[in-house]
């Protein structure tokens, strides 16, 4: 009877421990691995990739294993790795504080603007991806500009016509906008704020406590997006124990998903 009792409570021990290492995180952004990374993906349920370094057939893979895949584009900057840097360069604006490699782009430009939708829209869409991670509509906050904000919205009026979900990468000048002239839902399905409770030292590649008025504003900016029925999502780095609790009990009072980044790298 002993034995039995044992030999029950091993296996118990056993297909609990198995249970919760097969748990899954609902959200994470790993814009730096690549196919050979892939391992990194599997305790995620949404997962934000960089779609140049995947295949479709991965892609489909990844669909198979219940996952649901978004895939990063920057609207509104270039980075000097991009194979198409040099067909856009003449439309920079100027270096990106804090990421010398990238450029801001002039997202005015009938040029880029058809580069954007007509090209990297389509090639992604083919791809089977759910949906899109825009990056850098903070170009509006660069240039605060008309035609900026129009470029933006013509940007995004054109990524609609593919039917994926469209999360915005912080922007919330140019977001805050589109609430205020009820445009939002019309362009996108939700946002991604980073450093909302943690904060970045770009010189030395640290990251520490975002500061309380920061904070206090991205959380009246996030109640905002939330109240006006978009989803949200927030990117932290380096958060330690402590502070996860603490965005832990924020987001699932708001019903949001949150990501805890290793670093920059987003590996």
């Amino acid at each position: 009877m002993k034995k039995l009792l044992i030999i029950v409570l091993i296996c118990f021990s056993f297909l609990f421990g198995r249970c919760a290492t097969q748990q899954l995180h609902e959200y994470g952004v790993f814009l730096g691995i690549n196919e050979d990374g892939i391992a990194r993906l599997d305790q995620y349920k949404l997962v934000v990739i960089e779609p140049s370094e995947f295949s479709a057939t991965t892609i489909k893979e990844l669909h198979n294993a219940g996952k649901t895949v978004y895939g990063y584009l920057n609207i509104g900057a270039l980075e000097e790795y991009r194979p198409y840097f040099d067909q856009f360069r003449e439309y920079t604006l100027g270096v990106y504080e804090d990421w010398p490699d990238e450029r801001w782009v002039d997202v005015a430009s009938p040029e880029w603007q058809n580069f954007i939708i007509d090209e990297l829209g389509k090639e992604y869409t083919e791809m089977e991806l759910d949906g899109l991670f825009l990056d850098n509509t903070d170009v509006y906050y660069y240039r605060p500009t008309e035609e900026i904000f129009q470029g933006l919205s013509t940007i995004l009026q054109g990524l609609r016509q593919y039917n994926l979900k469209l999360i915005i990468n912080g922007g919330d000048p140019f977001v805050s906008r589109c609430i205020e002239e009820d445009i939002a839902r019309s362009l996108f399905d939700g946002i991604n704020q980073e450093t909302v409770f943690t904060s970045i030292d770009f010189d030395n590649q640290s990251y520490g406590v975002q500061a309380e008025e920061e904070t206090a504003y991205f959380k009246d900016y996030l109640a905002q997006v939330k109240d006006y029925g978009l989803s949200a999502y927030l990117l932290e780095y380096g958060a330690d124990q402590e502070l996860s609790k603490k965005i832990d009990a924020y987001c699932s009072e708001n019903g949001f998903l949150w990501y805890n980044a290793e670093g920059l790298e987003l590996r």
